[in-house]
């Protein structure tokens, strides 16, 4: 191997008082950079190479150099120069020992500015090489460095700034070969890298001679590497395979050279593959994060607000949030918010912290703010005030397009929680004078902090109402109908007549998510199949805005204010589409949100049938719902952990059948008897007798008892729907005898004593009444079994009118 020092690769960015180039020296220079090419091209020899990318490097002034340029410089030195140099073990006399390894990462770096290189096979290769040399410690002889020490060039970077954008030592120009950072080059003469440049190579201060500068050089050289692999589409995944977490976690909590170039490569992976490498290397980020918390909470000057810039992306993601070993980092990120959010501070302070506050809050929740101590919800109430502030000043300008959206998206978030807090704050009276619940705020505090969130919920109508449809896939406007869809899920009673104002687009924006939804759902799977790369990035659908409107619709459909303009706007269709859609979705792969979604959406069809009967017999959108219910109720009743969705089918199909009992649907026909004998076997499973001789008689079987918080309301409505269609559905009477439900019910009520739930005896006789008035087959029945004994036992008399035939 030659002993020619080498160039170092490095397009040095013009001076500002650089005199202007002469006409015509710009055709000269290029000229000569292409026979500089041909020479690199027709080298014969590393010597040659390293003295053609000498010239290159002094003719390649910033902007000069054009994408296709560097790429023939690439094509000219391949990666067979660098892979020589790193197996290359020898050094020519009076060199410094990793000279040959030096220069081959500075041509890797070089390369790795190429975005068709950045991952280029031979790139990823050297990953190991690259990730040994970041996380060494200092050779015999070095000192590690520090950023106090003279003649110590570590970048300035952001942690969450990409390197392409901020950094300039460190990442390339789009028209450089590459940047070089070794400490101390003259700006017009570059030195060989492994070179110490005169007068520069103290690092550890006058006096102390080292060979540390060329060694940071080279580290910087090898991060630019991990940073282009990192900004490749699948980079982060790739670095996590090749064990880049553990590497760079270890990299910065034992403070190797450059450590703080580690962050931004880390940032870049957690955000690409943040859940899998928690999941692989939980015990290394959550070491990181508890250093990285403590120097928050230790930090006095502005590396505070560059860590809360840092902060969010070294957060586990919030399923795997409640890990034991978070807490130390959880209190040292509340007390040092704490003390942020309550000084003065800048814009440009403020929007970092609050950033943070609502990641924290995502995926936290109360559990870190309890670090706060006993003034953990005055720190809440700070926080919504802040948020409200925020929103409001952001909103209510005329100009939406100088919204600080990221900032007003965390806000949101801290505005949601808040109105949490606040339920349950008013609705759980104090322990003791002003003193919390079991929640974070007093009842004082809630009141002051709905006070403030239902100014900033105004403003975010106020911006609402001027949204154009064009601009419906915005997800800065999905953001701020999601915290709308909150706040009325929460509370209604105030900002009325503003909401009923804006219900018209709220309904129009989530027909035209969901509509653009279904459109574009083919499309979107034939993308997924044809594409030959593992990219995170998303589609342009924003999100499910029905799935957050539907709480608040809910509510809404009570009032007959709110109710006429949701019928007014065609919300039965829209809704019926969305519940048929939830529920294949459902049957095919759904989860706990589609359960709550389709149950919501059943309440609100409830809230619809029971106010506007009128509607439910012309609108063919209940005839389609009915039809939709008698046939899903059959299965759904088979699937115990459904119990509460079968609760919701089975009592608007009998309200709904009441109502619709004229309609084909509910004729006497198989799908109409399956659907009755569904909804009796929902309801008599209810109740059994007491087998443990306790003397109760009758008690509420066990997979009802654990859910009968949600289905005993349901159960007690379904039961008094199907005394209501005995009367309406002839064939009803005889499915009813057949099934068997007849004899349990006069079973439960012989064993059932006088004094026993009143509310259950109501619901029995609601079914018997009727039966018993109707169907001859049934008071025969009923009769039978010493029905009449029954009914004067229980008081029923209406019930005894009809078996003695006087009713």
């Amino acid at each position: 191997m030659s002993s020619i020092p080498a160039p170092q690769l490095l397009a040095i960015e013009g001076c500002g008082n650089a005199v202007p180039e002469p006409p015509g020296m710009g055709e000269v220079r290029s000229a000569a950079l292409e026979r500089c090419l041909q020479v690199l091209r027709d080298a014969a020899s590393d010597s040659e190479q390293f003295a053609a990318l000498l010239l290159v490097t002094k003719l390649a002034q910033a902007g000069d150099l054009s994408p296709s340029t560097r790429r023939r410089v690439f094509d000219a030195v391949g990666f067979s120069l660098p892979n020589r140099l790193l197996v290359t073990v020898e050094t020519p006399p009076d060199c410094p020992p990793h000279l040959f390894r030096s220069l081959a990462v500075s041509l890797l770096a070089g390369f790795s500015t190429d975005p068709g290189l950045a991952a280029h096979p031979e790139l990823i290769n050297k990953i190991p090489l690259l990730l040994g040399l970041v996380s060494a410690e200092p050779e015999p002889g070095q000192e590690r460095p520090r950023r106090d020490q003279p003649g110590l060039d570590l970048p300035e970077q952001s942690p969450t700034e990409p390197a392409q954008d901020g950094a300039k030592r460190d990442q390339p120009g789009p028209n450089q070969i590459t940047q070089r950072t070794a400490p101390g080059p003259s700006p017009t003469e570059p030195h060989a890298p492994g070179q110490a440049e005169p007068n520069q190579n103290h690092c550890g201060g006058a006096g102390q001679q080292t060979q540390l500068c060329p060694d940071l050089a080279t580290i910087q050289d090898s991060y630019q590497c991990l940073t282009a692999l990192a900004l490749s589409p699948r980079g982060p995944r790739v670095l996590l395979s090749r064990g880049a977490v553990p590497a760079l976690c270890r990299a910065h909590t034992q403070r190797c050279p450059g450590h703080a170039l580690a962050l931004p490569v880390l940032t870049r992976i957690l955000s690409g593959a943040g859940p899998a490498a928690w999941q692989k290397h939980e015990e290394e980020l959550t070491r990181l994060l508890v250093l990285l918390s403590s120097e928050f909470a230790r930090s006095g000057d502005s590396s505070k607000f560059t860590l809360c810039e840092a902060l969010p992306h070294f957060l586990p993601p919030p399923a795997g949030a409640a890990r034991p070993g978070l807490r130390p980092s959880l209190d040292a990120l509340c007390a040092g918010l704490r003390e942020v959010l309550g000084a003065r501070l800048s814009v440009a302070q403020r929007d970092p912290a609050l950033r943070l506050a609502a990641c924290l809050l995502d995926g936290f929740g109360a559990e870190w703010l309890a670090g706060s101590g006993p003034g953990s919800g005055q720190f809440l109430a700070l926080l919504v005030n802040l948020a409200c502030v925020e929103v409001r000043m952001a909103l209510e300008e005329p100009d939406s397009g100088s919204v600080r959206r990221d900032t007003v998206t965390a806000c949101y978030r801290i505005l949601e929680f808040g109105m949490e807090a606040c339920s349950l704050g008013l609705t759980c009276p104090d322990a003791a004078p002003g003193k919390p619940p079991s929640g974070l705020l007093t009842l004082e505090q809630s009141r002051q902090v709905l006070g403030v969130m239902e100014e900033a919920v105004a403003a975010v109508i106020f911006y609402l109402a001027q949204v154009a449809p064009v601009r419906y896939r915005d997800p800065f406007v999905f953001a701020s109908v999601r915290l709308l869809c909150a706040w009325l899920a929460e509370e209604t009673s105030s900002l009325k007549q503003e909401v009923c104002a804006l219900l018209p687009f709220l309904i129009g924006y989530g027909r035209a998510l969901f509509e653009g939804e279904e459109r574009d759902r083919g499309l979107t799977n034939q993308m997924e199949e044809l594409s030959v790369t593992d990219s995170g990035e998303g589609g342009d659908w924003p999100g499910d805005a029905l799935r957050f409107l539907l709480p608040g619709l809910c509510h809404l459909s009570v009032e007959e204010g709110p109710r006429a303009v949701l019928l007014s706007q065609g919300s039965p269709a829209l809704l019926l589409r969305y519940l048929s859609h939830l529920w294949g979705r459902l049957g095919a792969a759904g989860g706990c949100q589609d359960q709550a979604s389709l149950q919501t959406a059943c309440s609100v069809f409830l809230n619809l049938t029971v106010t506007e009967p009128g509607i439910v017999r012309t609108d063919p959108s209940f005839s389609s719902l009915q039809t939709l219910l008698m046939d899903s109720l059959p299965s759904l009743i088979q699937k115990p952990p459904l119990l509460i969705l079968a609760a919701h089918f089975c009592t608007l199909g009998l309200l709904m059948a009441r109502l619709l009992a004229g309609t084909p649907a509910l004729q006497d026909r198989a799908p109409s008897r399956r659907f009755a004998r569904s909804a009796l076997l929902f309801l008599s499973r209810a109740h059994t007798l007491d087998s443990d001789g306790a003397g109760r008689g009758v008690v509420r079987s066990a997979r009802y008892s654990e859910c009968w918080e949600d289905v005993g309301e349901l159960w007690f409505l379904g039961m008094q729907a199907l005394g209501g269609c005995v009367a309406e559905l002839p064939w009803l009477a005889d499915t009813v005898l057949q099934s068997g439900w007849l004899g349990d019910a006069l079973e439960l009520l012989r064993a059932c004593p006088a004094s026993a739930d009143p509310d259950l005896r109501g619901a029995l006789q609601a079914v018997l009444t009727p039966l018993a008035q109707h169907s001859q087959a049934c008071r025969d029945f009923i009769r039978k079994q010493q029905g009449e004994v029954i009914a004067k036992l229980h008081c029923m008399a209406e019930l005894q009118r009809h078996l003695a035939g006087t009713g």
